[in-house]
C-alpha cells in the first residue's frame, strides 16, 4: 500500500527556497502545503498557482495551524537557529540551507537541544549528491591511493564584480562572504573525505565587498595528520556555475574530481580499479532523477531528507556536520583578522 505524502513546509521564498519548493512538490513522496515568508512575495503568487498551499508571514503560525512533516529553511542565515528552534519546539525534522549560522557559537542551544530530541535534520551541502564526488569517495574509501600525502581544492564562480547588494553582502546576516558562502561547500566534501579539521591559517581579500572576503586562500591542517589547502572566489570570470575541484595525490597515484569527471591515475592496482589511468566523464557517472530543477544534486538531497523523515533517522550532512564546517570558518576568519596567524579548531 503506498504511503500518504509527506507535507512539507518552506520557510522563505528566496531562490533557494523556491526551487527546494519545486523539486518536494515534484517528487512523488512529498508535497509543499504551506510557505512562510514576512514580505507575503513571492508567497501570494505561488497561493495562485496552487491554491492548496497556505501562505504564512511567521513560522510559528504555520506549525500551529498545519500538519507538517518537514520544514525546508531558506532564509537568510541570521534567521536559521531561530527557525530551527520552532521546528524544534514543534517536534518537526528540518533541512536547514547551508550555512548554519552567522558564527558556530549561535547554534550551540540548537545543538543541545537536537542531542536531547533526536529529530531528523540535515544541512544544506549538495556537493555530497554529486555523482563525481560520490565516486571519488568510494575510491578513497577503497584505499585505491594509498597513503594520502597531500589534498587541495578549489572553488570558483562569476558572482560579483561590483559592490553586492541585499543579506548576502551584509556578514552581519549571512556571516561572511565567499569563504562562508561556497567556501563552505568545499569544506564540507574535505570534512565527508578526510574528516575533520583541528587547525588553519586563512588569508583573505576584499576587493569589491567592503567588510566581506572575495578571495579566500586557506591552509589546512587535519586531525588525521594530512595537509592540504583550499582556495575560494566569487570574483573569479568565466566560471558560469560554481565549480569545484579537489586534487588528492597519494603513494600510489593521484585523483582529480571536477562536478563532471573523475581522472584516476594508480601505480598499481587496487581491487576493481586497474593500474594507469582511468577516466570517468559525466556520462559515466550520471545515474539520474525524476525531476531535474538546476542540477541533480538538490533533488537527491531533497529525496535524502525525505527518506530520513521516513526511517526516522539521521540524514547526511547533519545539523552537526555543518556546526563543524561553522567552526572551521570561523576559524578561518578569526586567522584572516590576526595576520594568517594558526587557529586551532575546538
Amino acid at each position: 500500500m503506498d504511503q500518504p505524502k509527506l507535507k512539507i513546509g518552506i520557510i522563505g521564498l528566496g531562490r533557494m527556497g523556491l526551487m527546494h519548493a519545486a523539486i518536494f512538490n515534484s517528487l512523488p513522496d512529498s508535497e509543499v502545503v504551506a510557505v512562510v515568508d514576512p514580505a507575503m512575495f513571492p508567497a501570494k503568487p505561488l497561493n495562485m498557482l496552487n491554491p492548496r498551499i497556505n501562505v504564512y508571514k511567521s513560522i510559528d503560525k504555520m506549525l500551529k495551524k498545519e500538519t507538517i512533516d518537514g520544514v525546508l529553511i531558506g532564509s537568510p542565515v541570521g534567521y536559521h537557529i531561530e527557525n530551527a528552534m520552532e521546528c524544534i519546539k514543534h517536534n518537526i525534522p528540518f533541512l536547514m540551507e547551508k550555512p548554519l549560522a552567522v558564527k558556530a557559537g549561535d547554534a550551540e542551544k540548537l545543538l543541545q537541544e537536537l542531542e536531547k530530541r533526536q529529530i531528523p535534520n540535515m544541512i544544506g551541502y549538495m556537493a555530497r549528491n554529486i555523482d563525481s564526488f560520490k565516486k571519488g569517495k568510494k575510491i578513497i574509501e577503497a584505499k585505491a591511493l594509498g597513503n594520502i600525502i597531500n589534498v587541495k581544492g578549489s572553488v570558483y564562480v562569476s558572482q560579483l564584480f561590483k559592490k553586492g547588494k541585499g543579506w548576502r553582502y551584509d556578514p552581519k546576516i549571512s556571516g561572511g562572504g565567499v569563504l562562508e558562502s561556497q567556501g563552505s561547500h568545499l569544506l564540507d566534501l574535505l570534512y565527508w573525505y578526510f574528516g575533520p579539521v583541528e587547525r588553519v591559517n586563512a588569508d583573505v581579500l576584499s576587493v569589491y565587498s567592503p567588510g566581506i572576503e572575495d578571495f579566500a586562500h586557506v591552509n589546512l591542517n587535519f586531525k588525521s595528520g594530512l595537509k592540504g589547502w583550499m582556495d575560494a572566489s566569487w570574483s573569479v570570470r568565466f566560471k558560469r556555475k560554481m565549480e569545484l575541484r579537489l586534487e588528492i595525490l597519494g603513494e600510489n597515484g593521484n585523483l582529480i574530481i571536477t562536478d563532471d569527471t573523475v581522472d584516476l591515475f594508480l601505480d598499481e592496482a587496487v581491487g576493481d580499479y586497474n593500474s594507469g589511468k582511468i577516466f570517468y566523464s559525466a556520462n559515466d557517472l550520471f545515474t539520474g532523477v525524476c525531476i531535474d530543477i538546476n542540477g541533480a544534486k538538490f533533488t537527491n538531497q531533497d529525496i535524502e531528507f525525505i527518506n530520513a523523515i521516513r526511517e526516522n533517522r539521521q540524514s547526511s550532512p547533519s545539523i552537526l556536520d555543518g556546526f563543524h564546517i561553522q567552526k572551521v570558518v570561523d576559524a578561518c576568519y578569526e586567522s584572516a583578522n590576526d595576520q594568517g596567524k594558526p587557529v586551532l579548531i575546538s
